[in-house]
């Protein structure tokens, strides 16, 4: 206990007097103070006062050593801790000299391992002691040595009464696998089953298939006189990128760019429809299905997206059919589903056949069956919802003009206009409910809202119109324009196309619109 001695200290006793001198010895039962004063005799130095331990109440440090310092610096300070912090002496961050409690307070004073904790600034007696004591660093790493981090924890272990396996790290153990006892998991164990399953083998293999008919004719398309504009806004479709103007096309002259493809450069409906579907499935599954993190992932316990296809209008419905096809062959689960399909085009019933013989599952019964297979036959909900039923050339009452197909349609709509479903459609062309030349309503409650609408070799008057009419929401749709293979030289073949007359698409397949005002 040789380490307190030459500390000035003021001993308060339990009968009320104090006591101040300089520690010259010190024991397990007194201690001895040399030149020392007494509170009822202050006049009186005495050489050597021993007072018992047990009279003491309270112990304050006033004055520290004079070579305390100077032992520290040179490494001599507390030389004999040897990582026993019970009767070590200790100095905060502001250099107040604390005794720890433990064998030293037990023999002083129980009272003195609270004081340890709480003693108050010394008094540092002259000027020149502070400023010698600010003018010293402070020994973080001598301090820090004072903490016997081995004895604490071993302090805490022996409080601590916690089961270990109540503890979190308790539920990561396993007790016995194959007989051999392990602390934790391994990679490939508690994981989610590999392949998850559900009913998605046994849809529409029932669906009724219709035969190839040899039809020469196509489908009359609706002729479409421009509507004058509802308002004096200059709305206009915009090249993302670049803010170019992109020209609109009203239907009929759309219809007549697709026919001179056709009939003047071989580029066919079909083909249209297979460079339509290379383009836009390649856009929904990087853009909207998570691309190739999720899609290349074969170790993915997960089942792969489910795309739903809306199939009506014959132009449209051959493009979503490939589309699926597309889809389908990159890992997707696509469902298409048919209100009317009693009477459709060749193109049409085409693009079905390879649709279904590449695994797509076709629905053409009725909506209550859609919702039972969507809602409680498949595990994963749908991602996607991709309209084909109007197109920019036909009308819903055209396409479903029979009153029990039309009276599906509304179940149909009804159903993906619910809000944790509106924001998955993507519209063809234009919304369905919309009419494509002129941007109006027949029926306000047969319109699909939509979030995202793909134009198809050039945007249509419609559109625009639709903004200007009050029936689509400039902040809610976001807009594509996909090449669907039309030549470049069919622009410039006819004076009413030139305005047309641009390389849109160059290194790009599809690109982004905007709508501005300006």
């Amino acid at each position: 206990m040789t380490e307190f001695l030459n500390y000035r200290v003021d001993l308060f006793l339990k009968d009320g007097s104090k006591s101040s001198g300089t520690i010259s010895e010190v024991n397990s039962n007194e201690i001895t103070l040399s030149n020392a004063f007494q509170s009822f005799n202050p006049s009186k130095q005495l050489a050597n006062l021993n007072i018992n331990s047990s009279q003491i109440a309270d112990l304050k440090v006033v004055q520290l050593p004079p070579d305390f310092y100077k032992k520290k610096k040179n490494g001599n300070g507390n030389s004999n801790n040897n990582g026993n912090n019970n009767n070590s002496i200790t100095t905060s961050r502001s250099n107040t000299p604390r005794m720890k409690s433990a064998k030293a307070a037990q023999n002083i004073h129980h009272s003195y391992q609270s004081s340890a904790g709480s003693i108050a600034d010394p008094d540092w007696g002259t000027g020149s002691d502070v400023t010698n004591i600010k003018q010293e660093e402070f020994d973080f790493a001598a301090n820090l040595a004072m903490f016997d981090k081995k004895s604490v924890f071993a302090d805490f272990q022996k409080k601590d009464h916690v089961n270990p396996h109540d503890r979190l790290v308790g539920h990561n153990k396993v007790d016995n696998v194959n007989k051999i006892k392990k602390e934790k998991y391994d990679n490939d164990e508690m994981v989610l089953e590999a392949n998850k399953s559900d009913n998605w083998d046994n849809i529409g293999s029932a669906s009724k298939r219709m035969s190839l008919a040899d039809r020469t004719g196509t489908s009359s398309a609706n002729i479409f006189k421009d509507a004058h504009l509802a308002s004096t806004q200059n709305l206009k479709l915009v090249h993302a990128d670049n803010l170019s103007t992109i020209p609109l096309a009203s239907p009929v002259q759309l219809l007549e760019i697709e026919r001179l493809s056709a009939e003047s450069y071989g580029i066919s409906s079909a083909v249209m429809a297979e460079v339509c579907a290379t383009n836009l499935s390649s856009l929904i599954a990087k853009s909207i299905l998570g691309g190739s993190t999720r899609l290349s992932n074969r170790k993915n316990h997960n089942l792969p997206p489910l795309v739903l296809l809306l199939i009506g209008s014959a132009r449209c419905g051959s493009r979503a059919f490939a589309t699926g096809r597309h889809l389908t062959n990159h890992g997707v689960r696509v469902l298409a589903f048919l209100i009317n399909s009693d009477d459709q085009d060749k193109d049409l019933l085409q693009q079905w056949k390879l649709f279904e013989n590449c695994g797509g599952k076709i629905i053409t019964s009725n909506v209550h069956e859609l919702l039972d297979i969507v809602n409680h036959q498949l595990e994963t909900p749908v991602e996607l919802i991709i309209d084909a039923l109007q197109g920019y050339d036909d009308h819903l009452e055209d396409v479903f003009f029979q009153d029990e197909d039309q009276q599906e349609l509304r179940s149909l709509m009804k159903w993906c206009n619910e809000p944790h479903q509106q924001n998955k459609i993507m519209s063809f062309d234009v919304p369905s409910g919309i009419d494509g030349g002129s941007g109006t309503l027949s029926d306000d409650s047969l319109k699909l809202n939509s979030r995202w609408c793909v134009s198809m070799g050039l945007p249509i008057t419609g559109l625009i119109l639709a903004y200007k009419n009050g029936h689509l929401d400039s902040g809610d749709v976001q807009h594509y324009l996909i090449d669907v293979g039309i030549p470049n030289k069919v622009y410039s073949s006819k004076s009413n196309l030139r305005k047309f007359d641009k390389f849109w698409f160059s290194a790009e397949s599809s690109i982004r619109l905007e709508l501005s005002n300006e």
